[in-house]
């Protein structure tokens, strides 16, 4: 019974957040002195809660009591106490809380993710390890895909109704992202959508443990810059060619003639020009 309630919380809420009524958001920054930061907000409606509630026995109404008084968060609370804060979060008609946890180290962050995804079950319980020269996020498979089916909503659905639907778990690395079985990659970040969540797969994301600059941006608007400079400078040569063109006149210049004899009406031929050109062979 307590699993058929957590699958249909799951359709409520993945239904809800097709209409704008959920957000689920967790940016997790990983630095390269093993430590991660993260920020997550969790926000419904008043029409989404009571929607849950109705059908399920999930009372969002009061996250910040939730949350505060789960376990997890109060032995991260007692361990690092200046570095995880739970605070009231409010957009519109969107409420919930805003999580943010400091400079922890990796081995607290299976229990700092869970608690974004406690309320929401969209994937099960994460790890975050150095390997080597990576850090290595995995994210087992959830219960949300076997939610979606009870709804009916696949996930072809749930790619053509991804610009309405938010709910992104992002991650930043030191380095440059080498693989990730899903989400989008940019550089150093990858960010999962509802739809990378609710594909039923094992998530995997492998990204270098040093600082590494990405220059695929640089590289981009190089290439632009060099294309715009040839394009400019092109033009450039073709108006100065145009130019001279134009300035260039079809009488012979005043010198084309030198070394030769003046000649036409008016013109005096004084005896040493006759004689230069009658001793000229």
């Amino acid at each position: 019974m307590r699993a058929a309630a957590r699958l249909t919380a799951i359709a409520v809420l993945v239904v809800a957040a097709l209409a704008g009524c959920v957000r689920l958001t967790a940016d997790t920054r990983v630095s390269d002195d093993d430590t991660f930061t993260q920020v997550a907000i969790i926000a419904t409606t008043p029409q989404a809660r009571t929607q849950l509630k109705s059908m399920t026995d999930v009372d969002l109404g009061d996250l910040t009591s939730v949350i505060t008084s789960s376990q997890g968060y109060l032995a991260l609370a007692k361990q690092y106490p200046d570095q995880v804060t739970v605070e009231d979060y409010a957009d519109g008609d969107l409420t919930g809380v805003k999580i943010t946890a400091t400079n922890l180290p990796l081995t607290e962050f299976a229990s700092s993710f869970s608690q974004v995804t406690a309320q929401f079950p969209f994937a099960g319980e994460a790890s975050l390890t150095h390997t080597g020269d990576t850090y290595v996020v995995s994210i087992p498979s959830g219960e949300l895909a076997d939610g979606l089916k009870q709804a009916g909503i696949s996930a072809g659905q749930l790619e053509l109704l991804g610009g309405s639907i938010d709910v992104a778990l992002t991650f930043s690395f030191p380095g440059l992202v080498e693989s990730a079985t899903v989400g989008t990659v940019d550089g150093k970040t990858v960010t999962l959508g509802l739809a990378d969540l609710a594909s039923g797969k094992d998530i995997t994301i492998v990204a270098g443990a040093a600082q590494q600059m990405n220059w695929q941006p640089w590289l981009m608007w190089g290439g632009i810059g060099l294309a715009l400079l040839v394009i400019v400078g092109g033009a450039t040569a073709l108006i100065v060619q145009d130019v001279r063109r134009h300035r260039t006149s079809a009488l012979p210049r005043p010198d084309a003639a030198a070394g030769s004899a003046p000649s036409g009406p008016g013109v005096i031929i004084t005896t040493e020009d006759a004689t230069d050109e009658d001793a000229s062979p």
